[in-house]
């Protein structure tokens, strides 16, 4: 989870209580409007970790938050969410993992209700505040936007979850419904304070924002294995002789970055094989610190660190590689919907060469 803990779980006493009484729901919303990379790995895991911990585990496939954020029609988004995300949370995560759309519950006459008297106690200005880091890039918020976290608010509720779990950037939105959800707003579901946990952000391949509309930035699950290995080799990867941190303290090396939060926590010890330039042989890890530590002090060469990665993440995706090898249409939906953001102009032309890249081992070479 992120750190320190006293700001990213909400409370600690609150999830060690719930995690000794057991059999709770915990949830995970997700807009289902692209591949699944690497960042989302990372609360996908934790759903798993969840599942072994004995608490019911859901995804949230938010499709009408999708549609507010402009993302395709609502039937594809659906066909996306039961098809492809569906296959990557049971193959990669757990098959207890409880799928669940957002329009199932999120359009009812009741939902809706509630929806309009929350709005009642939420200003404009602290919904924006809860969403703005969510949706960074909008100079000019539409009022879908401050509907957005209103709605995830919400859904904490409608699905009876106790502990809600995000990203860092999911922080404000789980403030802002522990703290109107302790006030008497008249609802219709029952209300109570949930808690909640968050994970860390993973710095994108090219050194900025993890995004699933920029290729580049991230590995999708279903990429080939020879696009994974193009992606770590050009990846962002700064020398130990070089600041790993930003000025605000965060990781910016996401090679560094995948071993810490998706591969290292996932095995008791790694062993990394040095070419002869970095002095050959082996190094064996036990921990991220002493990782980052032989990094920084030379011991390990950034193209060894992006060798393993590679080889590890094709390993790791294989099975999932042959289960949409065998059935394309459970990721063909998924390339529809992305062609249907390329023709409104959501991806440019190069970053369209390169989501074809992805697609064509398991739909042809007849895609355009």
């Amino acid at each position: 989870m992120a750190e320190p803990l006293e700001e990213f779980v909400m409370t600690l006493d609150e999830i060690e209580e719930l995690a000794r009484t057991g059999g709770h729901n915990t949830y995970v919303g997700y807009e289902p409007s692209g591949p699944i990379h690497l960042g989302t790995l990372i609360t996908l895991y934790k759903l798993k970790d969840m599942v072994e911990a004995g608490f019911h585990a859901i995804a949230l496939m938010a499709d009408i938050h999708a549609i507010l954020n402009l993302k395709g029609p609502r039937e594809l988004i659906e066909e996306v969410s039961m098809t492809y995300w569906k296959t990557v949370f049971h193959e990669l995560g757990s098959p207890e993992i409880d799928i669940r759309l957002g329009s199932s519950f999120e359009l009812s006459p009741d939902y809706v209700l509630d929806l309009l008297s929350l709005s009642q106690r939420v200003t404009a200005r602290r919904a924006w505040r809860a969403m703005s880091i969510i949706a960074r890039e909008q100079k000019d918020p539409l009022v879908s936007h401050h509907i957005y976290p209103l709605m995830q608010a919400l859904d904490i509720l409608y699905l009876g979850v106790r502990i809600a779990i995000g990203g860092t950037d999911q922080r404000k939105i789980h403030a802002l419904a522990r703290d109107v959800f302790s006030t008497n707003v008249p609802l219709r579901v029952e209300r109570y304070v949930p808690s909640a946990i968050h994970t860390p952000l993973l710095t994108g391949l090219t050194g900025g924002k993890m995004s699933s509309s920029i290729p580049k930035s991230h590995i999708a699950v279903h990429d080939p294995p020879e696009v994974i290995k193009d992606k770590i080799r050009h990846a962002y990867c700064p020398p130990g002789s070089e600041s790993q941190y930003d000025e605000e303290g965060r990781l910016k090396n996401p090679i560094l970055g995948i071993m810490r939060y998706l591969i290292i926590p996932r095995r008791e010890s790694v062993t990394l094989p040095r070419s002869k330039a970095a002095g050959g042989g082996e190094v064996e890890i036990t921990s991220y610190e002493e990782l980052e530590e032989r990094y920084i002090r030379g011991e390990i060469h950034p193209l060894d660190l992006k060798n393993f990665v590679a080889e590890y993440l094709v390993e790791e995706f294989a099975r999932l590689r042959d289960r949409l090898m065998s059935d394309r249409g459970l990721i063909e939906p998924l390339y529809r919907l992305q062609r249907w953001q390329r023709d409104r102009g959501l991806f440019g032309e190069q970053e369209w060469m390169e989501v074809l890249r992805s697609y064509r081992p398991y739909l042809g070479d007849s895609i355009s």
